[in-house]
């Protein structure tokens, strides 16, 4: 298993749930993240937790979705850091829910662009620094979503569909340039994504966020000789 020491890792949606807890297991393993989100407490506090259990952290707030801000966001951690070695594109959100046939236009491309978009930004604009330094790593969080139909999960699913092509896409276009990219596609995990709607799966029977993020980790440090490209977790009772 390879190290992670004095890399810098950047995180979307890295205040809560499956981005707080891939940070954490960064730190541990001897990388400085930086938490990017849309929550300025959330950030404070997982990163407080990160620095009191030791590690290196810094936050940026922004929204993934919106160039300029991202940009930013960036831009500082590079400036406190001076290179990003792992991107790990987590942030991602539910809104629109339903059927086709009675689904919101509005909401539904706003579902399918706000998570495609961020998906896109991020490694648009964190891509350049890692090709010229020769070397990095890109970790997409998707759904399993993107493989198999859910019926009233249109939008959500063809956002994590598209992704899960311009993983493949992307990894094609620079595998043979030192950068390896990655998607990992978890099933029902227990966030604050399904919100308070009784009408969900039973949260005890999800996975856990910290589990996802320990298999997110054991990607990102596989040996220099071999990529995992897709790896699909499920539930211990698979679909639910």
């Amino acid at each position: 298993m390879e190290t992670l020491a004095g890399q810098v890792a950047l995180v979307t949606g890295g205040g809560r749930g499956i981005g707080a807890e891939t940070a954490a297991l960064l730190a541990q393993r001897g990388a400085t993240v930086v938490l990017v989100a849309r929550t300025q407490s959330q950030l404070e506090a997982t990163t407080q937790r990160i620095r009191d259990a030791g590690g290196k952290a810094y936050w940026f707030t922004a929204d993934v979705s919106e160039e300029g801000a991202l940009r930013e966001a960036v831009q500082g951690a590079l400036g406190i850091t001076g290179n990003i070695d792992v991107l790990v594109n987590n942030a991602g959100f539910i809104q629109s829910v339903g059927t086709i046939e009675t689904s919101d236009p509005a909401e539904w491309w706003r579902t399918l662009e706000g998570n495609m978009k961020g998906l896109y930004l991020a490694t648009r604009l964190v891509l350049p620094h890692m090709l010229a330094q020769g070397r990095g790593q890109i970790l997409n969080v998707l759904s399993v979503a993107g493989a198999r139909a859910f019926a009233g999960l249109s939008a959500y699913s063809c956002a994590k569909a598209a992704g899960l092509m311009f993983t493949r896409v992307l990894a094609k276009e620079v595998r043979k340039r030192g950068v390896r990219v990655m998607a990992i596609l978890p099933g029902a995990v227990d966030t604050a994504i399904w919100g308070e709607d009784g009408n969900i799966p039973e949260r005890e029977k999800m996975i856990r966020p910290e589990t996802v993020a320990q298999i997110v980790v054991q990607m990102l440090t596989t040996p220099a000789d071999a990529t995992i490209d897709e790896m699909l977790v499920l539930p211990q009772e698979g679909i639910l």
